[in-house]
């Protein structure tokens, strides 16, 4: 039986339709550019925090405001809260940057770009 692949449902629909996109980009010699933007997009829409078998509802997909400023996220501040609080708070921080770092490290286009 074949691999399934990484994605399936909205994430996998909201990829191929960044194909001819990305097909584009690397004509272009702009694929770096391309797949951090099509990363920033798909994190809009499925944030990291949303376990990967949870499918967003088709309403929260339609208000995705790709031009909004993306939200910043920084390390907490050890003198604003507790030992207990910030450690909970750090190794919070930590796994949800890790949990960023692999979704961008899986391979946003496993098929080919040919359209």
């Amino acid at each position: 039986m074949p691999n399934p692949g990484a994605f399936a449902g909205a994430r996998k629909d909201f990829l191929m339709e960044q194909r001819k996109l990305y097909a584009d980009a690397v004509a272009g010699k702009r694929k770096a550019e391309c797949i951090m933007d099509i990363q920033r997009r798909f994190f809009k829409r499925f944030p990291v925090d949303l376990d990967d078998s949870t499918e967003p509802d088709p309403e929260s997909l339609k208000e995705v405001d790709d031009s909004a400023p993306d939200p910043e996220t920084s390390f907490p501040d050890e003198s604003l809260l507790s030992p207990e609080e910030y450690a909970v708070a750090s190794e919070a921080f930590t796994k949800r940057r890790q949990a960023v770092e692999f979704r961008k490290a899986v391979s946003c286009f496993p098929i080919s770009v040919r359209t």
